[in-house]
C-alpha cells in the first residue's frame, strides 16, 4: 500500500447545472502527506430535457423527482461508462457526489439525485456517494464539504474559493480549519444572463454592459446571512426566497453588473489575514468582470491567484474523488470544525457487492 497509486474517478454535478464533470485522478503517499495528479478529465453538458428539470428540481413532486434521479442516474452511467472506455484505465473507485435538490440542515434534510445504484448495476466499480446526510444528522451543516480536501490537497494557499453556483471558501493558515458559504455565485448570474438568452455570462460580457444601482448593491451586502455566525451554508430554497424578490423591476444587465460587485466585495470581506494567497476556481474564474472586481476590492495587498483550466473546472471533482477514497480507507473525510457537527467523520456510503 505504502506506494500504491489509486485510480479514483470524481463526478460532480454543481448548482449552476453547468453539466457533469468528470476527473480522473491518483492519489499516492509521499512523505506521508497525499499527492494527487489529475490523470483526464471532461465536462459533458446536460441535454436540454434534463436540465430544464434540473434547474426546476426543487419544486417537482415526488415521483416526478424519483424519475428525474433515475433519468440522471442513467445520464452518469451513460457518461462514465464512456469515460472508462476512453482511457483505458483500472478503477478502484467512482465518487459520485450527486445533484443537490434542497438542502435544509436546520431541518436535517439534504438530498443529491444521480442514482448511484444505476452506477454501481452497469460498471461494477465501487461507488461512494451521499456525503453530506451524516453529517446534517449529527447537527452539522453538511456544506462545505470541499475544505477537508483542500487542507490536505491544496494547503499551500491561505484561502481556496470556488466560485460556483455558490461561493464557498477555505480557511487553511491557521491549525482548526474553517470553511463555510459566502453568498450565492453563478446560481443568480446564469439565472440572468438565460433573461439575456445567454446560458452563462461569457467573459463577464453582460455584467460588464450592465449599470451599477448602488441601493440593490447596499441591499444585498444587508441581507441578514452575512452576519450570522459560522458554519453557515446557503440552500437554493433560502435563495429564492430571499435573494429573487430584491431583483424584481431591475433591468438584467444591472442585475448582474451589480451582482458581480457583490460577489467581489463579500469575497475580499470574507478574508480576513492580509496579504493573503488566494486561490479562485470554479466557473466564475473566467469571468473577466469577476476578476476586475475582486481586484478593485481588494484593499490589504491580497494575492489572488487562478490556476490552469482543468484547476479552474475540475477541482471540486478532484475534492470529491479525495473524500470518496478516504471513505473507502475508513479515514476522516469531513471536519466538525467546518459543518458545525457533533462530530468528525468518514461520511460517505459505499456501494460494492463483492460476494465471498
Amino acid at each position: 500500500m505504502k506506494n500504491r497509486k489509486y485510480n479514483v474517478m470524481g463526478v460532480m454535478s454543481g448548482t449552476s447545472c453547468d453539466g457533469l464533470d468528470i476527473a480522473h485522478c491518483l492519489f499516492y503517499k509521499k512523505n506521508n502527506d497525499w499527492i494527487y495528479e489529475l490523470v483526464n478529465s471532461i465536462c459533458i453538458e446536460y441535454p436540454k430535457k434534463i436540465k430544464d428539470r434540473l434547474l426546476n428540481c426543487s419544486h417537482l413532486d415526488a415521483l416526478s423527482l424519483k424519475i428525474l434521479d433515475l433519468d440522471l442516474g442513467k445520464f452518469f452511467k451513460n457518461e462514465i461508462s464512456k469515460f472508462i472506455k476512453s482511457s483505458k484505465s483500472k478503477f478502484d473507485l467512482i465518487s459520485s457526489h450527486g445533484h443537490t435538490v434542497f438542502h435544509d440542515p436546520k431541518k436535517k434534510l439534504t438530498y443529491q439525485i444521480g442514482n448511484p445504484f444505476i452506477i454501481y448495476s452497469s460498471i461494477r466499480i465501487p461507488v461512494v456517494f451521499n456525503f453530506r446526510e451524516l453529517d446534517v444528522i449529527m447537527s452539522g451543516e453538511g456544506a462545505p464539504l470541499v475544505p477537508y480536501g483542500d487542507k490536505k490537497l491544496f494547503n499551500e494557499f491561505d484561502y481556496c474559493i470556488n466560485i460556483g453556483g455558490i461561493l464557498n471558501i477555505s480557511k487553511l493558515y491557521e491549525k482548526k480549519l474553517i470553511g463555510y458559504d459566502i453568498c450565492p455565485g453563478n446560481i443568480i448570474l446564469n439565472k440572468f444572463s438565460r433573461k439575456l438568452s445567454k446560458e452563462y455570462d461569457i467573459d463577464g460580457r453582460l455584467s460588464s454592459s450592465g449599470n451599477f444601482n448602488s441601493t440593490l448593491f447596499k441591499v444585498l451586502n444587508e441581507i441578514d446571512y452575512y452576519k450570522g455566525e459560522i458554519p453557515k451554508s446557503l440552500d437554493i430554497s433560502y435563495i429564492e426566497k430571499i435573494y429573487y424578490p430584491l431583483f424584481t423591476d431591475i433591468d438584467p444587465k444591472d442585475i448582474l453588473h451589480t451582482y458581480v460587485n457583490h460577489i467581489a466585495y463579500q469575497i475580499n470581506n470574507t478574508i480576513q489575514k492580509k496579504k493573503s494567497r488566494v486561490l479562485l476556481t470554479g466557473g466564475g474564474a473566467f469571468n473577466a468582470h469577476i476578476l476586475k472586481k475582486i481586484s478593485y476590492y481588494n484593499k490589504h495587498d491580497h494575492k489572488f491567484i487562478v490556476p490552469n483550466k482543468d484547476i479552474i473546472i475540475f477541482k471540486e471533482a478532484i475534492i470529491f474523488a479525495f473524500l470518496g477514497f478516504l471513505k473507502l480507507l475508513k479515514k476522516k473525510n469531513i471536519s466538525k470544525s467546518v459543518t458545525g457537527s457533533n462530530f468528525s467523520s468518514s461520511s460517505g456510503l459505499v456501494i460494492d457487492n463483492k460476494i465471498i
